[in-house]
């Protein structure tokens, strides 16, 4: 089948579906961006431990004039914020409250700086119940889980 016969095939909810997947894929390959950053150096005290907390967003520019969404591109929006949990000690219950809650306040402002910069009255999340900081913070607790469980197994 040529790929021209495909495209001709695709109607616009299956360019949204196709769109949401691809942004939902992508999702979880942040977490090799969300892999804890270590800096090397000759004094140890100088590590930095962060990860960041991916924001994606999948949405269609809303067209004035023109019949909602027709020929409009399905658009993969992201913002990145590191997450610091330099000073933490996860192998205690309070470290790893305060480590998850920094991811949830880091999603929240990913997700802001999104919509700041893409209004969801112009740039229309597909699909349209889609939560931003849902789908951020999800994908960082799964690394932070990692952490955190590679840090308790190495206090052992």
């Amino acid at each position: 089948m040529k790929l021209d016969n495909l495209r001709c095939r695709l109607t616009p909810g299956a360019v949204a579906i196709l769109g949401a997947t691809v942004g939902l894929l992508l999702t979880p390959s942040s977490a090799v961006l969300a892999q804890p950053a270590s800096v090397a150096s000759s004094a140890p005290s100088t590590t930095t431990e962060s990860l960041t907390v991916v924001a994606p967003r999948v949405a269609r520019r809303e067209v004035a004039g023109t019949a909602r969404f027709v020929g409009t591109p399905v658009e993969l929006l992201t913002s990145g914020r590191p997450v610091s949990f330099a000073g933490l000690d996860l192998t205690t219950q309070a470290g790893v409250d305060e480590f998850k809650q920094r991811i949830m306040y880091g999603a929240l402002a990913a997700c802001d700086e999104i919509e700041a910069e893409y209004p969801s009255n112009i740039y229309v999340p597909v699909p349209a119940n889609q939560n931003c900081p849902d789908t951020a913070a999800r994908a960082a607790l799964i690394v932070a889980d990692q952490i955190i469980a590679a840090t308790r197994s190495h206090a052992r």
